[in-house]
């Protein structure tokens, strides 16, 4: 009985030995094979990855100009003179014709009364002329040399009440006028500025915009822009552009103008104007500058390839400060590598660990 026990007890034991013999190895095999897994994750460089797609582009370019007011001129005398008289109030606002400045015309109305007195003679000396040369009595030169005298000292009275007219200095338009640079009493030359007046009712936008967007820019389109006093867009109207490029820098000179509502403009203000560069319902692939790695030939990135990075050449249409335009290199749905580029070489094992 005894033995019939052990014996039934050791056939029970031994496939249970076996058992556990058994999972202890495929615990030893597995263990090993775990560990090598985690080797191989850690070994992987983590990167952040976007998963490329076509999208509708309404990319625009910025660049940088300046504002000009609409009609700007220095008023300058046009006679050697003293100023008598300083008719407006310095950073006032003139109305077309008003009077600026008036200048020393003694000299000139005493002129006039002078040949004033001597064309009346002349023309005595003349209508007697006249008269004798139908009798006879006086010769034709004589009569042609008073007619002479005559026009001559008419052409001197015109001449000087032009020049009367020039010692009163008036407003060629309606504006803003600046500080003068003169006071009564000042003797002032021709050509030298005596005040500037300035038309700020509109505004120019003068800016510079590069070759490749010669085609996007016509008279009569319509650009966006900042000021530097504020964060608020307004629209401008392109009115010219100059008829060549500019052989140093390769730009277009294009002029743009807008209303100075409430005089909120100044001359000489910066402005940052946008312009659409993309036609209309065009599409492209747009990535993230920091996915770019420039090289000889251009620009490559690194997709995704079987957990390796795989850098691919491409063609860039357009750049901006954040983001470029594929058209070539790329297809929609591969997984671009966003970052950790320095780190990046052709088969580097890489783990995508955000999706953007």
């Amino acid at each position: 009985m005894l033995y019939k026990y052990s014996t039934q007890r050791l056939g029970v034991l031994i496939p249970l030995l076996g058992i556990l013999l058994i999972g202890c190895e495929n615990k030893e095999k597995k263990a090993p094979e775990k560990a090598a897994t985690a080797q191989a994750d850690t070994s992987k460089l983590p990167v952040d990855i976007i998963i490329a797609q076509q999208q509708q582009l309404n990319q625009e370019e910025a660049v940088v100009g300046t504002m000009m007011p609409y009609r700007e001129v220095s008023i300058v005398s046009e006679l050697p003179q003293k100023i008598t008289q300083v008719s407006f109030k310095d950073g006032s606002y003139v109305r077309q014709g008003a009077v600026l400045y008036k200048l020393n015309d003694a000299d000139i109305r005493s002129r006039l009364k002078q040949i004033g007195a001597e064309l009346k003679l002349a023309q005595l000396s003349k209508n007697r002329l006249s008269n004798l040369l139908k009798t006879e009595t006086v010769r034709p030169q004589e009569y042609d040399e008073a007619v002479m005298r005559f026009q001559s000292l008419t052409a001197q009275q015109e001449l000087l009440r032009v020049d009367l007219a020039k010692t009163v200095i008036h407003a060629p338009f309606s504006g803003k006028i600046g500080i003068s640079k003169v006071h009564l009493g000042a003797y002032v030359t021709p050509g030298i500025g005596l005040v500037t007046l300035q038309d700020q009712s509109s505004i120019k936008i003068n800016f510079s915009v590069p070759e490749k967007y010669l085609p996007l820019i016509h008279v009569g389109g319509q650009i966006r822009f900042t000021a530097e006093l504020s964060d608020q867009e307004y629209s401008a109207t392109i009115i010219a552009t100059e008829p060549g490029l500019d052989a140093e820098s390769r730009s277009l000179q294009v002029q743009a103008i807008t209303q100075n509502t409430g005089g909120k403009f100044r001359a000489g203000l910066s402005a940052k104007v946008y312009f659409h560069v993309s036609d209309k319902g065009a599409t492209g692939i747009m990535i993230p500058t920091e996915a770019l790695a420039p090289g000889e030939k251009g620009y490559t990135v690194f997709v995704i390839k079987n957990g390796v990075a795989k850098p691919k050449p491409i063609t860039i249409s357009n750049r901006t400060e954040t983001h470029a335009v594929i058209t070539s290199g790329i297809a929609t749905g591969d997984s671009i590598i966003v970052s950790n580029m320095l780190r990046l070489g052709d088969g580097t094992p890489v783990k995508a660990v955000i999706s953007k």
